[in-house]
């Protein structure tokens, strides 16, 4: 018959001890890790409504026959930060859609021309020489959202600002 060795309850408990150590150490940088990707999805989801807004109002005009537009703020004032309103002409129903942000992003509007409270949008298609971007910023995330004279636009990749010296807006 052959002798059986176990671990002493001493081992045991140090092995124990070291892993939960571990754990512990290692759970603050995975919810580290999973905050930031869940606020990084905020910000995409954010630059996903403002981008089928754009569509939407675009595909609008062509459709009706007379100029939408995607304006900021509930209240149309350009307060990108806020939400925004798709229109439509009136005799198709005036609004469309109306999104408001329920967390504090930020959204600036840089471009031709400055301060610009709305996006037109003609019954070509075309948004009448208002080209510019649509800067994003939530947490530590940013991202641009650049629209063309032509009523295409496209998104920035996002650079997480954390990493750098660089504000955000």
């Amino acid at each position: 018959m052959q002798n059986k060795q176990g671990f002493s309850l001493l081992e045991v408990m140090c092995v124990l001890a070291i892993l939960s150590l571990l754990a512990v150490i290692g759970s603050g940088f995975i919810i580290q890790k999973a905050q930031k990707t869940e606020d990084k999805a905020v910000l995409l989801d954010d630059v996903k409504n403002l981008s089928n807004a754009l569509q939407e109002a675009r595909l609008l005009a062509i459709q009706s026959g007379d100029s939408s537009y995607v304006c900021g703020g509930a209240d149309c004032r350009g307060n990108w930060s806020d939400g925004f309103v798709v229109m439509q002409p009136e005799q198709f129903g005036g609004l469309y859609r109306r999104v408001v942000f329920d967390h504090e992003v930020n959204i600036a509007w840089q471009g031709f021309p400055a301060n610009k409270s709305r996006i037109t949008f003609l019954p070509t298609g075309l948004s009448s020489y208002q080209n510019g971007t649509f800067l994003f910023c939530y947490l530590d995330w940013h991202t641009r959202l650049v629209i063309n004279q032509s009523g295409r636009f496209y998104a920035s990749d996002i650079v997480d600002v954390s990493d750098s010296d660089g504000a955000c807006l």
